[in-house]
């Protein structure tokens, strides 16, 4: 995918000591403009603690009360830093001097650019379908990265934005971000429209078939659970952003740093394709973080993405490696690869009821496999029928 915009900040480096699981790990040098950093490693490895890991140290501060209270109990004493890219290099260090004091981390930090912290990240949770409705509107100014360790805190509601701004449309800024962002949305959805309803500020989604024929307008909570989360969080992300960037009204121009825990989850293996490529193609200035139990976002990820394995032991602790050669090599490899390869590590990949001394396809795909099985029918029926059922029996085991 051809993109001139490249994300304004980006990870270039991270270094983890005692964080939960983390004993120490490290990982350097990585691109100062990736796209996308994706993690993958088995259930209970750490994956969630490394993001939120970097999520703390992007925001730059414990004074959250939802983390404190998480964490105040466990963590002893923990040093993390980032190194940010933005056009030059700053390094944000958080050091644990005594948890007596009863607050986990007193700050330190090395400015370039006047730069303390970065203002500009949302995180997301591994649920992340529900939002606040118009009624708690008041409670939505909560922490960026709450929802990354609290899943059960509810996203900011787009819908509920998108009625105020479309109710105020008459002022200029407010009907470029109503424009942009439902325009945006439809886009990303790859849906047919919006719908707004003045009257009475009912929001529906019209979606379409492959030939672009209209279906039947639906609400938000009628709507495939795959649908729903990626409006709640990509809305959210756009409220979240637009409030740092208060000069910006064309969501395609916010910036900053996005961590998603378990990208894949509700969608189809088209949507986990799809998603890595939609995301950076509609926000092109922000880099995205994901945790992924699935290979097939890997197979959309866009150039220069970076890919990491989350891996641990009893004596190591959690620890991150980067898989540089399969960055590299991503283009040509089939899912079936790239789940044996060490960033998954798989290798059972054949089906429980597969027999050793039946064949197995090893075409790369159905429509190769018809194909074949056509030319062995085309070409038994040619034979007498006693040596049909030889070959036949040879093809099973073959």
């Amino acid at each position: 995918m051809k993109n001139n915009k490249k994300p304004t900040y980006s990870i270039q480096s991270f270094h983890f000591e005692n964080f939960k699981g983390i004993m120490k790990t490290e990982v350097n040098n990585l691109p100062a403009d990736a796209p996308w950093i994706l993690l993958t490693g088995e259930n209970g490895y750490g994956k969630t603690s490394v993001l939120q890991a970097i999520a703390c140290s992007l925001v730059g501060s414990y004074k959250e009360k939802h983390i404190h209270e998480y964490f105040i109990e466990t963590i002893k004493r923990v040093s993390v830093k980032t190194i940010i890219y933005n056009s030059g290099i700053y390094k944000l260090e958080n050091k644990t001097i005594n948890d007596k004091f009863r607050h986990p981390l007193v700050h330190s930090f090395v400015r370039r650019n006047n730069k303390e912290k970065i203002s500009s990240v949302a995180c997301y949770g591994s649920s992340r379908l529900d939002t606040y409705t118009e009624s708690s509107i008041e409670n939505i100014r909560q922490s960026k990265i709450k929802n990354l360790f609290d899943t059960t805190s509810l996203l900011e509601n787009i819908e509920y934005q998108l009625t105020r701004w479309y109710a105020k449309k008459s002022n200029k800024d407010f009907n470029e971000k109503y424009q942009k962002t439902k325009q945006l949305l439809v886009d990303i959805l790859q849906i047919k429209d919006i719908q707004i309803d003045f009257k009475t500020d009912k929001v529906t989604y019209i979606e379409q078939d492959a030939n672009g024929d209209a279906y039947e307008e639906l609400p938000l909570h009628q709507l495939a659970s795959g649908y729903r989360s990626l409006i709640a969080m990509v809305g959210d992300m756009i409220l979240k952003l637009f409030r740092t960037q208060p000069e910006i009204l064309d969501p395609k121009e916010l910036e900053g740093i996005v961590i998603i825990d378990e990208l894949d989850l509700h969608f189809h293996p088209k949507w986990q394709k799809r998603l890595p490529q939609i995301l950076t193609k509609h926000f092109p200035k922000i880099q995205f973080i994901a945790s992924t139990h699935s290979p097939i976002p890997f197979l959309g990820a866009p150039k220069g993405s970076v890919f990491l394995t989350v891996n641990r032991s009893k004596e190591a602790g959690i620890t991150v490696e980067r898989i540089k050669h399969l960055e590299e090599e991503i283009h040509k490899l089939t899912p079936n690869l790239l789940l044996d390869s060490p960033i998954f590590g798989y290798a059972d990949l054949f089906s429980n009821r597969f027999r050793t001394n039946h064949k197995i396809q090893t075409e790369d795909t159905a429509k190769e496999v018809e194909f074949n099985r056509q030319l062995e029918q085309s070409f038994l029926k040619e034979l007498p029928n006693d040596k049909q059922n030889q070959l036949r029996k040879l093809l099973k085991k073959k």
